[in-house]
């Protein structure tokens, strides 16, 4: 049973939250970075991670099961980190996190936290990450695509600031595939993702995970040498 299953059995049952805690701490997450994690000197991970907030402005750091709950969640490629929980824990001791937010998911207090790392400690719990060397791979979609291609090309088809799209499907170690649009465009690209998801939303079959990226970003410049092109702008009279 994965973590995400685990997590819904704890919301569902309580006499199971203690086990999925346990399960939890030894266990690796995501987190989302503003900026690509870099390599120090000393072979230390730099990471500077995104936070968040909740409805009553309260500032919150947003953590992840899998690499498809960090995705449900931006809406679009995000430059991320895999860490042990334990280790993530320990690195944001003053600050209240929550696992899987706007899905099932959990709040951690600080308060929560500091108890968490105390009892690791007092049962010599190490913060092990058994999965750094997990990479990302693309590849042509497994399976037909093409009502996503047409629904996405009509989207785009009003969007002057959008020059092309392509599709691949992209692994991240061992989690599930994801479908990715790689857009070559300009501007703000959470203003385009994220209703652009929405869209999709009513259009994607079940099993199919969606991610959006800029091909103007160094992932997405990796993406798009293997990912089929399938909608170009058509240049007006003037362009011509």
């Amino acid at each position: 049973m994965n973590l995400d299953e685990l997590l819904k059995e704890a919301i569902a049952e309580p006499e199971k939250r203690s086990a999925f805690l346990q399960t939890l701490i030894r266990s690796d997450v995501y987190v989302i970075c503003k900026n690509a994690p870099s390599q120090q000197a000393n072979d230390d991970i730099q990471l500077e991670l995104v936070t968040t907030q909740n409805p009553n402005g309260d500032i919150f750091i947003p953590f992840f099961t899998s690499y498809q709950a960090l995705q449900q969640f931006a809406k679009r490629y995000v430059d991320c980190y895999k860490i042990n929980c334990l280790r993530f824990f320990d690195l944001i001791q003053t600050t209240s996190a929550v696992l899987n937010p706007n899905s099932y998911g959990k709040e951690f207090s600080s308060q929560e936290i500091k108890s968490i790392l105390m009892i690791a400690k007092s049962q010599r719990i190490k913060a092990i990450s058994y999965n750094h060397n997990d990479k990302m791979s693309f590849h042509p979609c497994s399976h037909s695509v093409e009502h996503l291609k047409k629904a996405v090309s009509k989207f785009l088809e009003k969007q002057l600031n959008v020059e092309s799209a392509s599709v691949t499907e992209m692994t991240m170690g061992n989690d599930i595939p994801q479908i990715l649009f790689v857009i070559d465009m300009t501007g703000n690209t959470h203003n385009l993702f994220v209703p652009l998801s929405k869209y999709l939303s009513k259009i994607k079959k079940s099993g199919e995970h969606l991610c959006f990226i800029s091909s103007r970003q160094s992932v997405g410049k990796s993406a798009s040498e293997n990912a089929e092109l399938f909608y170009t702008r058509q240049k007006r009279f003037f362009e011509k």
